[in-house]
């Protein structure tokens, strides 16, 4: 598994573009649920192994980073289960979802937050560990425009990790 960390920036893009093809059918639902677990995987395994090659590792918090990607998990797997097209909240129909729109909102709001979060934690143990004078807004734009930035992140990660 350890492979996963490491895959080349060009075979995530073909898994990509594999699944937006067969994604109407039972098949490309199983490999979505597949590619998934591999992309929670690699962003645990990421977050893991480059907090580890930290020196200062109380800039950032480990156990954090990987609670707040459990409940992204958590909460878009709920999502998917108990709403058939997800929710759309706004002025003209939140009064259709009652009380549970004093839930859902918040959990969103933090949900978003959680995403924003890890990608702010990735971002900054490439920065930290590259000690280049660089910002680590530009990494964050990649792992948020993922299929794009992944050609210019990945190669990064993988000069970390090969770093001993």
């Amino acid at each position: 598994m350890e492979k996963i960390l490491t895959v080349k920036p060009w075979i995530i893009l073909l898994s990509i573009i594999i699944l937006s093809i067969f994604s109407e059918t039972i098949f490309g639902k199983i490999l979505y649920c597949i590619w998934f677990l591999l992309f929670i995987y690699w962003t645990l395994g990421i977050g893991k192994s480059l907090f580890e090659k930290l020196k200062d590792k109380s800039i950032l918090n480990l156990k954090r980073f990987q609670t707040q990607i459990f409940f992204a998990v958590i909460y878009m797997i709920v999502i998917l289960i108990f709403s058939k097209k997800g929710y759309e909240i706004n002025v003209e129909n939140f009064t259709e979802y009652g009380w549970k729109v004093f839930i859902i909102i918040p959990l969103h709001l933090f949900f978003m937050y959680s995403i924003i979060h890890s990608i702010y934690f990735l971002s900054k143990c490439i920065t930290t560990l590259r000690n280049k004078k660089e910002g680590f807004g530009w990494y964050m734009i990649g792992f948020w425009f993922f299929p794009i930035g992944i050609f210019i992140i990945q190669p990064r990660i993988i000069k970390l990790l090969n770093n001993d």
